[in-house]
C-alpha cells in the first residue's frame, strides 16, 4: 500500500509539471520603407526624406557615385547628368522588427543657367524721350512716314502699352506744322481700333482697315504752349467699316503729355476707356492724324501713292501689351 501510494505521488507530481504553460513565440513586425524617386540638378542637393515604421536606422547606397552620391542622412547631390540607383535598408531587430529593403531612382538633370530678369520697360511722360530708346526690343510698335504720302507731315511713332496705359511717342515736320494764332491750337487726332476686331468700328477715310471704334481728339499746341493732351473720346456712330466723320460724344479720358517743337510724348489711362464702354484690348490697333486750319496734313500710318493704292492709305498701327 505504502508502494501504491508513492508511485501515485510521483505520478501526481509529473502530471503537474506536464500541465505548465510554454513561453509564447514573439513574432517581429513586418518593418516598411517609404521613399520616393528624385530629381536633382547637377551640384544641387536634395533629401529623399525616406521614414520607416522600424526602430532601426536606414542606409543608403547608391549604385552609380558618377551620376550621384548620397549620405547617410539621405541627402542625394547630383554630379553628373544621368540615372542612379539608390538602396535603402533597415537591418531586422531582433524580437521586435524585420528587415526591410527599398530601391528608388534618382534622376541628375544639367543645372539650367539662370533665368535673367525681364527688362523693364517704363516711360515717363515729361518730355525727355530718351526712356523710349530703353525700351525693350519688342515691347513697342512703330512706323515712318513717307515723304511721297499724300498727308506726310507726320514722320514717326511709336506706341508702348502696359496694363495701365497707352504711351504714344510721336514726330512732325515742323516746316509743315506751325501753331496758327486764328486757329488757337493744332488739332490732333488718335483713332483706336479698341477691341482689336477689324469687323466692328468704322472709318475707312484714313484707314483701310476701317475698324476705329473710339476717336480722341485734342491739341498739341493750345493758345501757343504745347502743353498737356487732354483729348475728347468719341464713339463710331456709322456702319461697320463706313466711312465719313460720324461720331457720337463718349467722355473725357485722362491724359498727359509733353514736348518740344516737333517731338512729343503723351499718355492714355486705360480705365477712361473701360468707363465709358470701350475697354482696350490686349491686342489693338491705332492711327493718327494731325491738321492745320482742321484739314489733315499728316496721317500715319501711310504710303505712298501707287496704282494699287491711289490714295496711300494704309492699315492701323498693331499693339500687343506689355506683360
Amino acid at each position: 500500500m505504502k508502494k501504491v501510494l508513492t508511485l501515485l505521488a510521483v505520478a501526481a507530481m509529473f502530471g503537474f509539471v506536464s500541465c505548465k504553460e510554454k513561453e509564447p513565440e514573439v513574432i517581429p513586425t513586418t518593418a516598411t520603407i517609404t521613399a520616393n524617386d528624385v530629381t536633382v540638378d547637377v551640384g544641387k542637393t536634395v533629401s529623399i526624406g525616406a521614414t520607416t515604421n522600424s526602430s532601426a536606422a536606414i542606409t543608403y547606397a547608391c549604385d552609380n557615385t558618377a551620376i550621384a552620391t548620397v549620405s547617410g542622412a539621405g541627402e542625394v547631390t547630383g554630379v553628373a547628368k544621368g540615372t542612379a540607383n539608390i538602396t535603402l535598408k533597415v537591418a531586422a531587430v531582433e524580437g521586435k522588427f524585420t528587415a526591410a529593403e527599398k530601391t528608388i531612382k534618382v534622376t541628375v538633370n544639367e543645372e539650367l543657367p539662370p533665368t535673367p530678369p525681364a527688362p523693364t520697360a517704363n516711360i515717363t511722360i515729361d518730355g525727355d524721350f530718351s526712356d523710349w530708346a530703353e525700351l525693350p526690343e519688342g515691347s513697342f510698335s512703330q512706323t515712318y512716314g513717307d515723304e511721297e504720302a499724300t498727308h506726310p507731315a507726320l514722320t514717326h511713332c511709336k506706341v508702348f502699352a502696359n496694363a495701365e496705359k497707352v504711351y504714344v511717342y510721336i514726330e512732325w515736320d515742323t516746316d509743315q506744322i506751325t501753331y496758327e494764332a486764328d486757329v488757337e491750337h493744332v488739332p490732333f487726332h488718335c483713332y483706336i481700333n479698341t477691341d482689336g476686331d477689324e469687323s466692328t468700328g468704322g472709318f475707312a477715310d484714313q484707314f483701310s482697315d476701317a475698324c476705329t471704334d473710339i476717336l480722341l481728339e485734342g491739341f498739341l499746341y493750345d493758345g501757343g504752349v504745347m502743353g498737356p493732351y487732354s483729348p475728347w473720346a468719341f464713339s463710331w456712330a456709322g456702319d461697320p467699316n463706313g466711312s465719313g466723320w460720324s461720331w457720337n460724344d463718349a467722355g473725357e479720358v485722362e491724359s498727359d503729355g509733353a514736348g518740344v517743337d516737333g517731338k512729343y510724348e503723351f499718355s492714355l489711362t486705360r480705365a477712361s476707356f473701360d468707363a465709358f464702354g470701350f475697354p482696350i484690348a490686349d491686342e489693338f490697333s491705332i492711327g493718327f492724324d494731325i491738321q492745320q486750319s482742321w484739314d489733315s496734313v499728316g496721317i500715319l500710318p501711310n504710303a505712298a501713292p501707287s496704282e494699287d493704292n491711289a490714295s496711300g492709305i494704309m492699315p492701323s498701327l498693331k499693339v500687343v501689351t506689355w506683360k
